[in-house]
């Protein structure tokens, strides 16, 4: 895996020059910004920008996607040579090619946070320009935007959440400036985060259009004759945008990553989880629900009627081809027995996955070489293809409220909930015995199964703190500890600049 370099797109139209130092993003024309930001479409385009940084191959284009975070949990193997993935899958981050793409990770999120600390520097003094509900719009997605950005690099290069000490160790940065930001610890770390996220809930309150209409009325076909129920046609769409449900649904899975550390946080958790879960139109009828088989069946592997916020990709079908396809790289090593799979197996037992959606077709052998399975999430059917990449799903907020139920009964009225739209056997409840166990390592398979390729498994182990997994679960036996999951930052010195 050679470096890439990545040409960033910021401001729409607006391109930077390369930089010696980690996220000096000073534009080659300085005016440019001043300009820009003159007129309501100058933020728009701005907040367009960062969506577009989102999609860099070193983050949700990839990388925090299906690619590098997914080789750490060993959801991939690695097809024949290749030093560098067989490195980054043993969690040696020393290794120079290794370190080189982990640290372009770490400069690719911190370019978004810079971009959309551009915009927030600017917003309150330019509120004239905005008309109806733009400003409180466009600044609580970009709120929600630095929250998400800043989220994933805690995940990634802060330390373990059960035990996350007081050391001072990230950057939680808000301003635009040339000078170093003082790290700061996990505690406020994620209390900046939570900050961001309340702050970006009261703005879109009541004003993003996704809590007045459906997302049929919002996502109008392109052969639709009807008249659109929003006059601006920029917050239509609103699911592949940081809308007022993803920054819920956001504190949610924060919530619950704190609660490794601090069991209380369980209930806010579940409280925004709930909030989502329960949103509905203006018609009463629920805004997200699960994907189910219906969905399969027509071909959107993706489930997209519960993406709560995704990222546009219009190329995702040439991309999922040539990753995930005959040719693609990205696969699992398995063999046929009689049921057809091994390894697989035990992700997806047999006696469990006839009616699984996240099974039936979606893992198929290479007709080019039978050693490896491919698999089918992202690759999309001819018609209507669903060129989006999942970044909150209404699968982790069934999952949520039924890890933070109190009680027994509760946790198996939210499980069988999901299971029952997903087609996955829960008969007879959790183990009476030991159900909390039993509880627990249910939802850790599950973020495994619902996930895969979404970057989301890696997090889940840290989160949990994971040793080991059954020995069939991947080909090479999984050992997780502090040394895997802690990703060391960059040595260089970073610069936030961005002025």
């Amino acid at each position: 895996m050679k470096q890439l370099t990545i040409t960033t797109i910021l401001f729409g139209a607006l391109a930077f020059s390369s930089c010696n130092k980690y996220l000096d993003v000073t534009p080659q024309a300085q005016t440019t910004k001043d300009q820009i930001f003159s007129t309501e479409k100058g933020f728009r385009d701005a907040l367009t920008g960062a969506y577009i940084q989102m999609k860099s191959n070193n983050t949700y284009g990839n990388n925090l996607m299906w690619g590098n975070i997914e080789y750490m949990a060993r959801n991939w193997d690695v097809p024949g040579s290749n030093p560098t993935l067989t490195n980054l899958s043993n969690a040696t981050y020393t290794d120079a090619q290794v370190r080189s793409s982990l640290d372009n990770t770490y400069a690719d999120l911190y370019k978004v946070i810079a971009s959309v600390n551009s915009i927030l520097e600017r917003i309150d003094s330019r509120k004239s320009l905005f008309t109806g509900n733009n400003y409180a719009l466009i600044k609580g997605e970009a709120l929600a935007l630095r929250a998400f950005n800043h989220f994933d690099v805690l995940r990634m290069f802060g330390p373990m959440p059960d035990n996350p000490g007081t050391t001072v160790l990230l950057p939680y940065v808000t301003e635009v400036t040339h000078e170093i930001i003082t790290p700061v610890n996990y505690q406020e770390f994620a209390k900046n985060i939570l900050a961001d996220l309340d702050a970006a809930e009261a703005l879109m309150k009541d004003k993003d259009p996704i809590t007045i209409y459906s997302l049929a009325e919002l996502n109008p076909s392109s052969s639709s004759s009807d008249q659109p129920v929003v006059a601006d046609n920029f917050y239509m769409y609103r699911q592949i945008r940081f809308n007022y449900y993803a920054v819920l649904a956001l504190k949610a899975r924060v919530y619950m990553y704190l609660s490794a550390a601090d069991p209380a946080s369980k209930a806010k958790a579940a409280q925004y989880a709930q909030a989502v879960v329960g949103a509905t139109d203006h018609n009463g009828k629920p805004t997200f629900r699960l994907g189910r088989e219906s969905d399969r069946v027509a071909g959107d592997y993706l489930m997209s009627p519960e993406h709560i916020a995704a990222l546009s990709v219009y190329n995702l079908e040439s991309i999922a081809s040539s990753t995930f396809g005959e040719s693609g790289g990205l696969v699992r090593n398995d063999f046929n027995v009689q049921d057809g799979f091994y390894y697989l197996n035990n992700l997806f037992p047999v006696a469990e996955r006839t009616s699984d959606v996240r099974w039936k077709e979606m893992w198929v052998y290479k007709t080019s070489n039978s050693a490896y399975v491919m698999y089918r999430k992202f690759l999309q059917r001819a018609s209507s293809p669903v060129l989006q990449a999942p970044l909150l799903r209404l699968s982790e907020m069934y999952l949520i409220l039924t890890e933070c139920a109190a009680t027994k009964d509760a946790a198996e009225t939210w499980y069988r909930a999901y299971c029952s739209e997903k087609g996955i056997p829960f008969p007879s409840g959790f183990n009476a015995s030991s159900w909390e166990t039993d509880r627990k390592n249910k939802m850790i398979r599950e973020y495994v199964r619902e996930f895969y390729g979404e970057g989301q498994t890696f997090f889940t182990y840290k989160r949990y703190n994971v040793a080991t997994l059954p020995a069939s679960w991947t080909y090479t036996y999984y050992t997780g500890n502090t040394a895997r999951y802690v990703v060391p930052k960059p040595d260089r010195e970073i610069n936030y600049n961005n002025k």
